[in-house]
């Protein structure tokens, strides 16, 4: 017995040290942290605001299967999966501290500028927006942009992160479908222009996260980029396979609740 509670105690020790925790949110607080990180030059952040926008899917489900009109009432088990067990996309992210300190990825100059090219060429383009549109399916960024500019245009005031979704998707003055950005464009004027007893922003009522609760998201995330970013500077290392580590960290802990998940 005494064994026991001194292998408990020593157990405790070596588990103390490195305390993890995850965040788990809509796709609208990755989509709007990777264009803020751009607009603030926070490279890591951008890069970090991509990779952790997850793609989640099931092991058994693997594409389409088509509709046989004559088995109406009896399709094959992987259609039904098609509807049952959708894939689905989310925000993540991990927190890991050593005695209290935040612990940062560590990268090496040539890496830094290697990952800005990257953003550069990928953040706010015609295929970022479209990938944005097949991801958004809560339509919580769409309802952000919404009610947003739906605050603006009745005089309230905007707080740094509502500024800066404005500025990302609030420009346009008209919706243009010719466009990548028209489905946001036409978020940003449903909200200006809404009025009592209109639809307005309730186009997008599969958004059940308070805005206000994103917001708070993106915020804290942002600060914790800001964090990165200076604890990074000058170090050594590789954060590619820290990027990889958190990734399977997040698997591993949502097939915990659901082994047939698989993020990819």
């Amino acid at each position: 017995m005494k064994n026991l509670a001194l292998l408990s105690i020593v157990g405790l020790a070596l588990l103390q040290p490195v305390v993890e925790a995850i965040f788990l949110g809509p796709i609208a607080v990755g989509a709007v942290l990777g264009a803020l990180a751009v607009g603030k030059g926070l490279i890591l952040g951008s890069i970090l605001s991509q990779r952790r926008s997850q793609k989640q899917s099931y092991r058994k489900q693997r594409s389409y299967t088509p509709y046989k009109k004559q088995n109406h009432y009896n399709q094959k088990p992987t259609y039904y999966h098609h509807y049952t067990k959708p894939t689905t996309y989310y925000y993540s992210s991990t927190k890991h501290s050593y005695r209290g300190k935040r612990f940062a990825p560590e990268i090496s100059m040539a890496e830094i500028e290697r990952y800005k090219r990257e953003v550069v060429d990928k953040i706010m383009t015609d295929e970022w927006y479209m990938e944005m549109v097949e991801k958004d399916q809560d339509d919580c960024t769409k309802r952000l942009i919404c009610e947003t500019s739906h605050k603006k245009a009745g005089g309230g005031k905007l707080n740094s992160i509502e500024e800066g979704v404005m500025d990302i998707f609030g420009k346009g003055q008209s919706v243009d479908t010719s466009k990548s950005t028209a489905i946001f464009d036409f978020a940003a004027q449903a909200g200006k222009y809404w009025k009592e007893g209109g639809i307005g922003c309730d186009f997008y009522r599969r958004c059940d996260t308070p805005i206000n609760d994103i917001l708070a998201m993106i915020e804290t995330e942002l600060e914790e980029f800001e964090q990165l970013e200076q604890s990074v500077k000058g170090s050594k290392g590789n954060m590619e396979d820290e990027m990889k580590k958190e990734k399977v960290e997040v698997e591993e802990m949502l097939n915990s609740l659901d082994s047939e998940l698989v993020l990819d």
